[in-house]
């Protein structure tokens, strides 16, 4: 899965940043395979760097968020795929569950 990464105010990404959202996207569809789309928003901020992933699967969009202070933007990413990664479980437990 090709994630889409979008870029808020002038922030500049590097090529390994990119590479690092991409494995982590790709990290996602181990934890449901029905995943539609994947989308990377990352925004500067006065004092810092924000991530918000945004995970959009059957019937339901999943919105994750994480910030930092410097300019650490590994530590966002990572953050934010850990908060939408236990949306996910949580999903596709239920859906589990009620079939």
């Amino acid at each position: 899965m090709q994630p889409i990464i979008s870029v808020r105010n002038p922030a500049h990404i590097s090529d390994r940043t990119k590479e690092h959202i991409e494995k982590t996207c790709t990290k996602l569809g181990h934890f449901y395979d029905r995943i539609i789309d994947c989308e990377v928003v990352i925004e500067k901020q006065k004092l810092g760097t924000s991530v918000e992933f945004i995970v959009k699967v059957p019937q339901q969009t999943l919105v994750a968020s994480a910030s930092t202070e410097d300019e650490n933007l590994f530590k966002a990413v990572d953050e934010a795929y850990e908060r939408v990664e236990v949306q996910l479980k949580k999903y596709r437990d239920k859906q589990v569950e009620h079939r």
